[in-house]
């Protein structure tokens, strides 16, 4: 996996992990990215607290997934294969020193900006979606195609779960 596709699924774990919390929209018990958090964690992870707010936030995350998607062969967001998950665990922290991360969690406003410049554009329905088949070749367009259902749900008001089928589940 190329380093912008590894920084682009990181990048948009984190900033629909944060709009998915409790003090943004709601979908998931966690403020993981929350200021508050931030110092908690301070004294602990010095130099990974987004590292850890990122494991965090994509644990939350994860579990709401799996109660609507299921577990088993299909993938979304956040339950790619292991050897992604790596790669883009690394990427969060070389996007930790950058600025231009930190100031994108600190709204709403900014994260949906942010998700509007990443995301392709889609009309999300509620519930779980299935948004093609996963594939290593086409793995960059599925997690835009994703983001693109993630923000139109937050700005319809609605839970929308984009995902993608693994390779022998076609049905």
């Amino acid at each position: 996996m190329n380093k912008q596709a590894k920084h682009l699924i990181a990048e948009l774990k984190l900033i629909i992990g944060f709009l998915g919390e409790k003090s943004q929209f709601n979908w998931w018990e966690s403020n993981f990215l929350s200021s508050s958090s931030t110092a908690y964690l301070m004294p602990t992870y010095p130099r990974t607290i987004l590292l850890a707010q990122y494991h965090g936030v994509s644990e939350a995350a994860l579990a709401v997934h799996d109660r609507f998607i299921g577990t088993g062969i299909n993938y979304h967001l956040y339950r790619l294969p292991d050897s992604i998950e790596r790669e883009v665990a690394s990427a969060v922290q070389e996007l930790s020193s950058g600025e231009s991360l930190h100031s994108t969690l600190s709204s709403q406003e900014t994260a949906l900006n942010r998700l509007a410049e990443l995301a392709s554009q889609e009309l999300a329905k509620d519930g779980p979606v299935n948004i093609g088949s996963f594939s290593d070749a086409d793995l960059e367009q599925l997690i835009k195609s994703s983001a693109g259902y993630y923000l139109s749900a937050f700005t319809q008001g609605i839970t929308c779960y984009p995902f993608m089928k693994g390779a022998n589940n076609a049905t």
